[in-house]
């Protein structure tokens, strides 16, 4: 008879045999199921862009080559600019600096040595080779060529040399901004939000030396404070992280619709120059996807939260808007920043570009401050992109918030005035003395306490977000249409409220900018047209929409007039009618 510790060693030696054979069950069937997900994943003949890994990704930036630390540094840098013979006439730094055009792509392009200051002041006293010919140098911007004081391109010969590791010093003087960091604190900020990229951003002293004046006045000028703003390309793309092989865009006018001069490269009709005016070529050689998204976002008869997912990473398209609200940023409605897309993979991200037209507030607000009713994402309906998003049930709410997240996070005011600290030992450097003390409506003692003043505005723009939404959306209006019989047809896009409320329209056509002798006017317009069957003589005329809700919110058309002298006109248009 076997003993009690016989049979615990029976049970517990079956115990352990079944252990193991269900493990191995299930080690097999895991292996299979593994196996069976590689197949699917791993297969090269089955894989197309449409089922990419890569699509609607979030924006992955590599946030450790941004260095705060440094930002009260200045970069010194000796520059001399040398006469160059271009297209069979010579061209001085005189002549450069008078240009005036407003695309910099045709500008003259001189031959300069570029000599970085070494000690901790700058200096540098070994110039024996300021003669060599290192770079080459052109003015850049758009409506800052017309300032007497330009900012410049450089753009170093030498394989080897960089300076930031960079070949192209983009150096923008600013001339508009009185505070002289509104777009390196916009740089800087959005480096810190975590589905955005930015460029990197450095203070920059430029000394000139103008070869073209005689032997004995050939001294290196002071031309005060820069920014240095890291300029996008493959370099770009590789240092931050990105797909160095993938597209990017600069956008010049862009509304995502589609419009004559973009084609691809393999379309016997493309035109490099032509596209250009819509899209700046960064890098990339075929445009086919761009013309994809282009053509699915216009089509209405697609669904619309599909087509969104497929060409966009909702956060990074949020973080942008929201960012660009809360910096206040009237000028990137069609222009100013930069689309990005993956080699294998159909989304565009948003990029920033350039943010020296924010934070102009009391005294200082822009020329083009827009009303009220135009402020927030209500000026965005114009563009086809954005209308489509924020017509979607539930989409105002994700906009507002993630602008609350980032007034808890990023744009906390701890952070704003950390980095607004930084730059501090700079402008105490540079703004007593000319020519930035030229270049700024306020006064030196004014300037420290503008810049404090930064979050407070960002507040402010938050809840001018907010009092937007109650609004209807504006509208553009088409060209009024004259017919044979002298009636005039009116058509314009329909307005949509956020808040469900219902529109009417009010249409004014006169004779004068003044809207005093008065046409005709028609008022509570339920259709998005109107026709006056009246007979009109040929001629100019001016008219104005206003679109308003059932709770007497009244909104302006997207047009607006710009005269002689005074502010622009918002809501108002001139028509020549033939």
């Amino acid at each position: 008879m076997k003993g009690p510790n016989v049979w615990i060693k029976l049970i517990v030696s079956l115990a352990f045999v079944v252990a193991c054979a269900v493990f191995i069950s299930l080690f097999l069937d895991s292996a299979i199921k593994i196996d069976q997900q590689s197949k699917v994943y791993s297969s090269l003949d089955s894989w197309n862009i449409q089922n990419s890994a890569l699509n609607g990704a979030p924006l992955n930036e590599e946030k450790s080559i941004y260095q705060f630390k440094n930002n009260a540094k200045i970069t010194t840098l000796y520059v001399s600019v040398f006469p160059t013979d271009i297209n069979g006439r010579t061209v001085d730094f005189s002549t450069l600096n008078e240009q005036t055009a407003l695309s910099d792509t045709s500008l003259d392009l001189l031959n300069a040595n570029v000599i970085v200051g070494e000690d901790e002041d700058g200096r540098f006293n070994d110039f024996k080779n300021h003669d060599v010919i290192n770079a080459a140098i052109r003015v850049r911007g758009a409506s800052s060529l017309s300032s007497p004081f330009k900012s410049y391109k450089l753009t170093l010969k030498n394989p080897i040399d960089s300076i930031y590791g960079a070949k192209v010093l983009n150096l923008n003087k600013h001339p508009y901004d009185n505070t002289k960091i509104a777009n390196k604190f916009c740089m800087d900020m959005l480096s810190t939000v975590p589905t955005m990229g930015s460029l990197r951003t450095s203070f920059v002293i430029m000394y000139i030396r103008d070869t073209s004046l005689p032997k004995n006045k050939q001294k290196y000028k002071y031309y005060g404070l820069y920014t240095y703003v890291e300029q996008p390309n493959r370099t770009y793309l590789k240092a931050h992280g990105f797909d160095s092989n993938g597209s990017l865009y600069k956008v010049n006018s862009f509304e995502f619709r589609m419009s004559p001069e973009l084609k691809n490269v393999t379309d016997p009709a493309y035109n490099k120059t032509s596209f250009e005016t819509i899209l700046k070529i960064r890098e990339g050689t075929d445009h086919s996807k761009l013309l994809n998204m282009i053509n699915d976002i216009n089509d209405l008869n697609k669904d619309f939260p599909t087509m969104f997912k497929t060409y966009f990473n909702e956060d990074n398209y949020l973080s942008w808007v929201a960012c660009n609200i809360l910096f206040g940023n009237e000028d990137t409605i069609s222009h100013n920043f930069i689309m990005y897309n993956p080699t294998n993979s159909l989304t565009w991200y948003f990029l920033p570009w350039d943010y020296d037209g924010t934070f102009r507030f009391d005294q200082y607000t822009s020329h083009y401050d827009l009303p009220m009713c135009l402020n927030g994402i209500q000026r965005l309906s114009s563009v086809m992109l954005h209308r489509r998003y924020f017509r979607q049930p539930g989409n105002i709410q994700k906009l507002t918030k993630k602008i609350e997240e980032l007034l808890k996070t990023s744009f906390s005011q701890k952070n704003v005035n950390n980095l607004l600290n930084s730059y501090k030992p700079v402008l105490e450097n540079t703004m007593t003395r000319p020519p930035d003390l030229l270049l700024t409506q306020l006064q030196p003692n004014q300037i420290l306490p503008y810049i404090d003043e930064f979050y407070n505005q960002i507040v402010v723009y938050y809840h001018n977000y907010l009092n937007s939404l109650k609004f209807p959306s504006p509208v553009f209006v088409s060209e009024p249409v004259r017919r044979s019989n002298g009636f005039v047809d009116f058509l314009w896009e329909p307005s949509f409220d956020f808040n469900g409320n219902l529109v009417s329209y009010d249409l004014m056509f006169a004779k004068d900018p003044l809207l005093k002798d008065v046409v005709f006017k028609a008022e509570n317009i339920l259709e998005s047209k109107y026709s006056y069957k009246k007979f009109v003589p040929k001629g100019l005329y001016y008219m104005k929409l206003t679109i308003k809700d059932s709770e007497g919110n009244v909104q302006l058309s997207l047009d607006f007039t710009e005269p002689a002298i005074g502010d622009p006109e918002f809501g108002k248009r001139e028509v020549n009618l033939k």
